[in-house]
This record gives C-alpha cells, structure tokens and sequence, in this order.
C-alpha cells in the first residue's frame, strides 16, 4: 500500500500545508483524491478500519440465532444473537478460505460455510470441519471467527471494524442532547422501510452533498427545499468534534395542514459517513459504504414517530427517497466533473458551506494522521 507522501508524488498534490490552506481560503480538496485508487486504500485503512458505522435496527437480531451481515468499507461483517441473549460482530468470513459465511438476514442456530461446511457457534467459534479428524493436531476450540466491535444505541446497531474500537457513546453523547430538542423516545419509533442506493461517486462526494444544504433550494425545490425552509437564513448549520448538524424549520404539509408549533428538522452527520434525521413524523438513519474510488452504496432505514397520520408518514417517506434520488443524480454527475481532471479544485462558498469545510478537513487530515 501507498503512504500518502508516494501518492503525493505519484499524482502531483500539493503539500498538507498547502491542502489545508486552501481549505481555509476556500478551495476543495484535489480533485486527484476522489479519483486515485490508492487513496482510496488509504482511507480504508486509515479511516474505515477504525470507524464506527450504523448498521441495523435492532429488531433485525430480536431472537438468539438471529443474525444479519453488513459492510464498513471493505470488511464484511455479520452481526449475531447469541443464545446468552447478547450481539456478537465478526469479519463475515470463514477461517478455512476466507469464503462469505452467510448473506442477507435470517435465524441459524450455527454458521456453515457454504463451501466446505467448517460450522461455528453463534459465538464464533468453530463448532466442526468437515474430515477434520484426519488431521493431526486439528483442535476446533483454537479456531474462532475474528471479532468486530458491535454496540447499541438505543434500538440501533452500530458496528466498528476494530476489535479494541473506542467506544461508541464518545460519539452518540453530540447527538442526544438534539435528539431531545424533539422529545422523542427513539425506542418507540417504527422501522417502515430500508431504502438502497448504489452509486457511481467516490464516497466523500456523498457525504459532502449530505453535510451541507447549500443545493437544497434548487436540486430538491421539489422535494426537502418544498417541505422545510432551506434559505440559509432560516437552515442552520454548525459543526461538532464528531458531528455535523442541521436544523430546519417546516413550512408545508400535505392537505394544507398548519406546521405552526411543530418542531422541524434535525439532522447529524457523524464521520466519516453514517447520518441521522428526526422530524415531527419521521426519522431515519444510514450509513454510506465505499466500494471502491469511484463507487459507494447507501442504505437508509426509515421510521415513523408513534401517533403520526399514516398519510403524512406516507407522503414523507415518498419525499425522502425523491430527495435522496435526487443527490444520488447529482453526486454521480459531479464524479464525471472529475474525472475530467480539468478542474484542480472548486471553490467553496465559505458562509453557506462552512461544515462541508469542517468535513473535507477531517477526511484529509485523517490520512496524515
């Protein structure tokens, strides 16, 4: 693998003094890190590895055998519930060969790979291997899956690729105290669908459209830019140490109801690329995952608060996955812009795309780290 200087050299880019200043003097980051392969590699190692992720709600693993697999950049993962009623998280990959285990969801008392049949516990360890006993030495109990970290918030499942992960409330403790703004009791939210997005854009093109609303009035004047006020004198936006958060007042409801008195929109971007939302009906959560430079895939599950009418919760869910369609087109026509390699830089609006700032430096700064 490249260290960033070599890759720096190899592409051209400027110094991380020179990168970092022209963040600060409004430039984006070089367009050569959204489209050079190794820095790609870079950032799973020095970024997803090590990073915690949404990724499920937790009715999924309601059982003991329950089990579902998931992605935090290129490690795979499967999430299970042991029969001692607690989340195990393993690298969704067989000891023997390195084969998947399982796929999708679902309930198994073991994990069979399906290539030669080597079981596990739902616990990790290797249960049996077939013909094993004509091997010398063969002891199943030094055998087990590799662990990942896994932990709750509330009824959602988040999970880390490192096994010794810091642990999650260092994150979660920037978003409660907005969550409570809504007096919503998260627990009692109803998961109604998971919404699924696969991309062709760099991952960090993603994120940016997601960590500022700067586009809102004229890409979703249709859709977000219809339902909340979007101007950026009504749409506020601030940055965390861990967190980027926006909030927006509503303005319409369908069949003319009056929005005076209701909360509005919350929403928190959490580095590098999972993202939570609360209004006064719904509310979702997801994760962005990168496939490669140029590719990313997101998936985004959508809950109803208890109490909201069924045809506002209706219309929302429908304007949710408009908008995200939305940006899924236009983050794939920027990813052509640049490819081009026309254009070194872009120029950001410093006022209105401060957070979109704070996120670009995080990105590049951890891969100097």
């Amino acid at each position: 693998m490249m260290t960033l200087e070599a890759v720096r050299q190899k592409y051209g880019l400027p110094s991380d003094a020179e990168i970092l200043d022209g963040l600060d003097r409004g430039h984006t980051l070089p367009a050569e890190l959204y489209l050079a392969p190794e820095v790609h590699e870079l950032e799973e190692e020095k970024i997803f590895s090590r990073s915690w992720l949404y990724a499920c709600h937790e009715s999924v693993l309601a059982k003991p055998g329950d089990y579902t697999v998931t992605q935090a950049g290129n490690t795979p993962i499967i999430i299970t519930r042991g029969r001692d009623g607690e989340l195990n998280g393993f690298v969704n990959v067989c000891r023997h060969r390195l084969h998947s285990l399982a796929e999708g969801s679902g309930n198994k008392p073991l994990l069979q790979c399906p290539y030669h049949g080597w079981t596990y516990g739902l616990d990790g360890q290797l249960r049996s291997a077939p013909r094993s006993d004509r091997e010398p030495g063969f002891d199943c109990s030094t055998i087990s899956l590799a662990r990942v970290s896994v932990e709750r918030w509330d009824q959602w499942v988040f999970v880390n690729p490192d096994p010794d992960a810091e642990p999650l409330r260092d994150l979660t403790a920037e978003i409660r105290p907005r969550t409570d703004q809504l007096n919503a009791d998260l627990r009692d939210y109803r998961f109604e669908v998971r919404y699924e997005y696969d991309m062709a854009c760099n991952w960090k093109i993603w994120a940016e459209n997601a960590v500022e609303c700067y586009h809102c009035p004229t890409l979703h004047r249709t859709s977000f830019g219809k339902t909340y006020h979007v101007t950026p004198d009504d749409y506020l936006l601030e940055s965390g140490e861990h967190t980027i958060w926006h909030d927006g007042p509503i303005k319409w409801l369908p069949g003319g109801v009056d929005p005076t008195g209701l909360k509005g929109f919350r929403f928190a971007f959490t580095f590098p690329s999972s993202f939570f939302a609360l209004d006064d009906y719904v509310g979702f959560i997801g994760t962005i995952v990168p496939r490669g430079h140029d590719r990313s895939f997101a998936y985004v599950d959508m809950y109803s608060k208890p109490g909201s009418d069924p045809a506002v919760v209706e219309e929302w869910l429908k304007m949710w996955d408009q908008t995200l369609i939305e940006d899924q087109r236009a983050t794939e026509v920027q990813q052509i812009g640049y490819q081009s390699r026309r254009i070194p830089t872009g120029r950001l609006m410093l006022d209105s795309e401060s957070p979109l700032r704070a996120f670009m430096r995080r990105a590049y700064t951890s891969l100097t780290s």
